[in-house]
């Protein structure tokens, strides 16, 4: 494996000794920056190779070293010279070395890389660098003994995380490679308090950390670019990217809030998938490389995977230029579901399934309409403007093309028999997704500790076109009154308001969606110290991102265009966050103290229509004059009718109503100071304690304010806008430790280790809600009234992080699992989100005389009646909030871990182990039945690299065959996950 690029990031601890005093043995720095090779791309001069035989100290290198931690900088001098640095006191290398560029001797580079350190060079021979304290520097010669801890590279590719005082993870390529992902959400199931909301129908990604999830609660990107896509889907996937695993070099994921660049409106932390990078490709002493990957189903256990592949090819002109180009596609057609240990007890619960006394066993043998197509094309350049300066360009894009499918059905809507087979599924539309990430970021460090800057300018363009069918007809008894109105001919545009429901029903629709985001960023790391205390650094920046929302339907009846319409369910506007935030950290060997703060500024913009309500006093004289035009009142006046009819009590003086969508204007701005704080301690060289606490928000998106209209081919689904919807608040804080061992079993083994107690109160939490009543309406709720509301209770996300990495080389093991504590999420609400709008009950008669119910008010307190009812709460916990809605915070997610063991054979050519992934119930706890029933699934994987150049891999997932639903899938497609499935794949490097 040739593991690239690897972040020499606080290793200071993991090479201390932990075996006792009179075991001491020195640590090389070098010996790990010779394993990531080229890893931030030192080039040796063309005339490197004759000089072999010269004294290394003096042969020339090209240096091109950012300010950092004096570890990372010896590792990649050791990457460019060869040379080890060694300490045989066993001690930590710590503090920060200045930025360094150009090209000079391995000697000068070296001193250099020492000028802020207290240490000195004793040089062994032309290949050993020690670094020694002045006060030893005298005393220890040549005759002093010390052993070297070599450290393979290729496995400590997300080693850093061990040593970060913060809850981040890392999904690294040879994590991903393992089991190559049908999907995206796959390369997330080795990652603590990280799910995915997964539909195996949808290609699309959406990123739940610690149970928050949607609408950018979780920021992510794609090389730093924002991926703020979202269609109303229940909120249960409000929020999606569309990325392929095979274009990927690692991805980083941050937890919880941030005062740092990528954490303006991300109350959950942040996602972000890092694209290959020129060191991935272009093999060791070239200046060329390309790679060819593909995979592909085997035989009749190939379940769906037709191909998964890629090609990439990069190149190095000189030292300025560099290019890579790289094309991806998967192909993957309809699966089977396991065939072992079938449950049917989940079909009998959930939003639309909680029907009391249903017994049905529904046998599925396939998973229909499944297939889907995905092509990839990403192209990278970058241009060194000088040693210091560096210009990249960044494309990205992705087509796919899918299934819009239904809802699976259960039974037959007549007669209520269970529908098996194929006739579970019903194919209601195709889909199409395109997504295009464009992208210029300039990195500038200078000679100087207080420069170390990074800016990038994007834009991110994601459509989706859908076409659905038309829906179920509205009927009268046996009577198809949809057809019925159609083929008389009463659904002419526009369609009359007493047959406009029948309508609707029969038309199909072309929906296009499509969100712009617009951003840039800029960030600056200043390294200092004040007065003789050193170890400061100060990171500080500017993030600023607009989303533009936009979408069409296009209706029709069976081929024929129908209507248009301009505003759906993705309205048109803009919503901006700027954000100016400042991060100031003290370090060193034994203490961490930080503080940030962070400024955000929002505002959206744009049009909608909004329920409203008016009212008018109208006398006897105007009701009846409402009713009766003049000619019908002279009838009665002829029959003698005229006054008892007029003196009926439907005529009485009184308040009325009209009922109807108003234009509303949406201009919100608001603003927020939002700190946090961190803390770490290092008792001694194998643990590390941290603890961090801060505040976050998240200010309502396009979809939450402005959304409205019809849910499609179902008219009776309403969905209405929330112009009053105020942001999201958060609280976190946690607790944890890193452990890191050498040496523990074996001489060259390392076991690492993170577990976190994590805990966050979300204030103002927007939820899906269906329990509305509507302005004008003395009560009212169902699917008709549905928005987004504020829950007014606290929502509680709490849990433990566990991870822990053995790796003894020629065996290795890894462990995640996340424990959520907690019960079922509260849910409080206005009763009228929108305003009661009724003023009837507190405008007095003509007597003066006021209602009861205004009179009742004013004796408890309100000012007025509607008073009261606009702060009428109604409440709800567990399953009782399944009418609330569709949410995806309404369920917290279920325990999840999973187990890797491998061996390494044949001097590490051949890699397999087994995976085993585990997943607890999920359901509310007055549930009968799990939503997510508990499983336990084994995957075995092997590859077998030939050389450097040929590698084979082989891989079977969910081995036993089982049956299930992904935990915390999502809640309404509802869908089984694939069963038994095999792979095999190639990839040539050269």
């Amino acid at each position: 494996m040739h593991c690239k690029g690897f972040p020499f990031k606080s290793l200071a601890a993991s090479l201390k000794p932990n075996h006792p005093p009179t075991f001491r043995y020195a640590v090389t720095a070098v010996m790990l920056g010779l394993l990531i090779s080229q890893a931030h791309a030192q080039s040796l001069p063309p005339n490197a190779a004759d000089a072999v035989q010269q004294n290394p100290l003096q042969q020339r290198y090209t240096f091109d070293l950012p300010a950092q931690r004096l570890l990372y900088s010896l590792g990649e001098f050791t990457a460019a010279t060869q040379i080890a640095v060694v300490r045989q006191d066993g001690e930590a290398i710590n503090g920060i070395a200045p930025a360094l560029q150009g090209e000079m001797t391995a000697d000068e580079a070296l001193r250099a890389l020492l000028t802020d350190s207290s240490l000195t060079i004793s040089y062994r021979n032309g290949r050993t660098a020690e670094l020694l304290e002045p006060a030893t520097s005298l005393t220890v010669g040549n005759q002093t003994a010390f052993s070297t801890l070599t450290v393979s590279a290729d496995r400590i590719g997300d080693d850093w995380v061990y040593h970060e005082p913060r809850s981040v993870s890392v999904i690294s390529r040879e994590q991903i490679d393992r089991l190559p992902p049908r999907h995206a959400a796959d390369m997330l199931l080795e990652t603590p308090g990280v799910y995915s909301a997964v539909n195996t129908q949808d290609p699309a990604l959406s990123v739940n950390i610690r149970g928050m999830q949607d609408f950018g609660r979780v920021n992510m990107m794609i090389d730093g670019m924002r991926q703020n896509f979202n269609e109303n889907a229940h909120q249960q996937r409000n929020g999606s990217m569309y990325v392929d695993s095979e274009l990927l070099s690692e991805v980083v994921i941050e937890k919880g809030p941030s005062s740092s660049i990528n954490g303006a409106g991300a109350i959950a932390g942040s996602a972000n998938f890092r694209t290959l990078n020129y060191d991935d490709i272009i093999m060791e002493d070239n200046n060329v490389g390309a790679r060819i990957r593909a995979n592909t189903g085997i035989g009749n256990e190939g379940n769906g995977v037709n191909f998964i592949g890629s090609a990439a090819i990069a190149a190095r002109f000189g030292d300025q230029l560099e290019l890579l180009a790289a094309r991806s596609r998967r192909s993957l057609g309809e699966y089977s579901p396991g065939r072992r240990k079938e449950s049917f007890d989940w079909l009998l619960v959930g939003v639309q399934d909680g029907i009391e006394g249903r017994n049905s066993e529904q046998a599925v043998d396939r998973v229909k309409f499944s297939d889907q197509t995905q092509d990839s094309n990403l192209f990278k350049a970058r241009w060194h403007l000088t040693p210091e300066q560096s210009l990249q360009f960044t494309y990205l894009d992705t087509d796919i093309s899918y299934n819009n499918v239904s809802d699976r059905r259960i039974v037959n809507s007549g007669d209520g028999s269970v529908l098996d087979g194929d006739d579970a599924w019903q194919k209601r539309g195709d889909a199409q997704a395109t997504s295009q990430s464009i992208g210029l970021e300039y990195t500038f460090n200078p000679d100087s500790n207080l420069v170390d800057l990074d800016a990038r300018i994007y834009r991110v363009s994601t459509d989706n076109e859908r076409y659905t069918q038309e829906g179920r007809p509205v009927m009268a008894g046996d009577t198809n009154m949809t057809e019925t109105a159609w083929n008389l001919g009463l659904c002419s545009t526009p369609f009359p308001d007493s047959w406009r429901k029948q309508c609707e029903a029969g038309l199909g629709s072309n929906v296009t969606t499509s969100i712009d985001t617009y951003g840039l960023a800029l960030e600056n790391t200043s390294r200092f110290s004040l007065g003789d205390v050193e170890g400061f650094r100060f990171n500080h920046g500017i993030e600023y991102f607009q989303d533009r929302g936009d979408s069409s339907t296009e209706y029709d009846r069976r081929g024929s265009t129908i209507t248009t319409s301009e505003n759906t369910l993705q309205p048109r506007g803009k919503r901006s966050i700027a954000s100016a935030f400042g991060n100031l950290v003290w370090e060193n060997n034994t203490w961490t103290l930080g503080g940030g703060l962070r400024y955000d500024y929002y505002r959206l913009k744009g049009d909608t229509r909004v329920m409203g309500v008016e009212w008018s006093y109208l006398t006897r004289q105007e009701k009846f004059d409402q009713r009766f035009d003049e000619a019908a009142q002279q009838r009665m006046r002829d029959a003698g009718t005229y006054d008892l009819i007029f003196n009926r009590g439907q005529y009485a003086p009184g308040y009325d109503s009209e009922h109807g969508l108003y234009a509303y204007e949406v201009n919100n701005r608001e603003d927020k100071l939002l700190p946090t704080l961190q803390a770490a301690y290092r008792p001694s060289s194998w643990l590390e304690l941290f603890t961090s606490w801060g505040e976050s928000w998240r200010p309502p998106a396009l979809t939450e304010a402005l959304m409205e209209g019809s849910h499609p081919s179902d008219p009776f689904a309403i969905m209405s806008p929330n112009p009053y919807a105020e942001p999201e608040t958060s609280r976190s804080w946690e607790v944890g430790f890193n452990t890191v061992f050498q040496g523990l079993l074996t001489d060259n083994d390392r076991f690492l280790s993170k577990v976190t107690y994590y805990d966050t109160r979300a204030d103002n939490y927007l939820i899906t809600s269906m329990a509305n009543a509507m302005p004008g309406v003395v009560a009212g709720a169902g699917l008709g009234n549905t928005m987004f509301i504020n829950n007014r209770l606290p929502m509680n996300f709490r849990g433990i992080e566990l991870e822990l990495d053995y790796d003894a080389s020629n065996w290795y093991t890894r462990l995640n699992y996340t424990h959520v504590l907690g019960g079922d999420q509260g849910f409080c609400q206005e009763r009228w989100p929108l305003g009661s709008h009724q003023p009837q009950f507190d405008m007095p008669d003509k007597a003066g005389n006021y209602t009861e119910e205004h009179q009742m008010a004013i004796e408890n307190g309100y000012d007025s009646y509607e008073s009261f009812l606009d702060q009428q709460m109604v409440c709800a916990v567990g399953g009782q909030a399944a009418g609330y809605g569709m949410n995806s915070a309404r369920n917290l997610p279920m325990d999840r871990g999973s187990w890797v063991i491998g061996t390494r054979l044949f001097d590490e050519k051949l890699d397999m182990g087994t995976r085993l992934n585990y997943s607890a119930e999920g359901k509310p706890e007055d549930f009968e039945y799990a939503i997510w029933p508990s499983y336990v699934t084994w995957d075995l994987y092997a590859s077998y690299r030939f050389n450097d150049h040929l590698l084979m891999r082989a891989s079977i997932e969910n081995l036993r065959d089982r049956n299930y639903v992904s935990g915390y899938s999502d809640i309404f497609s509802r869908t089984y996950a694939p069963g038994r499935t095999a792979m095999a794949g190639i990839e040539l490097q050269f």
